[in-house]
């Protein structure tokens, strides 16, 4: 099974007033059936990876306005992983569609330093 990169541009949630985690995890359109695949969540404000997580949880909003949308619970990577996904950047900016608020990439799609 191939290692899923989930790409969110966060810098809506953080123009409100939220922190990282916060504005990476939720809540996006996104399809319940990958939850499965995504090893790692990315957070991009402004055209730079700004933070990574691993979600472990994975959960459907109920209801309100943002019914039917997903969100995430998870832990932080390692510095040594977000900087993979910093060095890589560019690779992982061009899977995003122009308006696009949401990206996926795969992990052998980037070059990861070996630790």
């Amino acid at each position: 099974m191939k290692e899923e990169i989930l790409m969110l541009k966060i810098h809506n949630g953080l123009k409100d007033g939220k922190d990282y985690y916060e504005a990476t995890r939720g809540n996006w359109k996104i399809n319940k059936d990958r939850f499965t695949q995504i090893k790692y969540v990315v957070g991009i404000n402004r055209g730079k990876v700004v933070c990574a997580y691993e979600p472990n949880n994975w959960l459907i909003v109920e209801e309100g306005t943002d019914a039917g949308r997903k969100r995430f619970y998870g832990k932080a990577v390692s510095s040594e992983l977000l900087k993979t996904f910093q060095d890589n950047e560019e690779i992982l900016l061009k899977k995003f569609g122009t308006g696009q608020a949401v990206a996926y990439s795969y992990m052998n799609a980037i070059a990861v330093a070996t630790v």
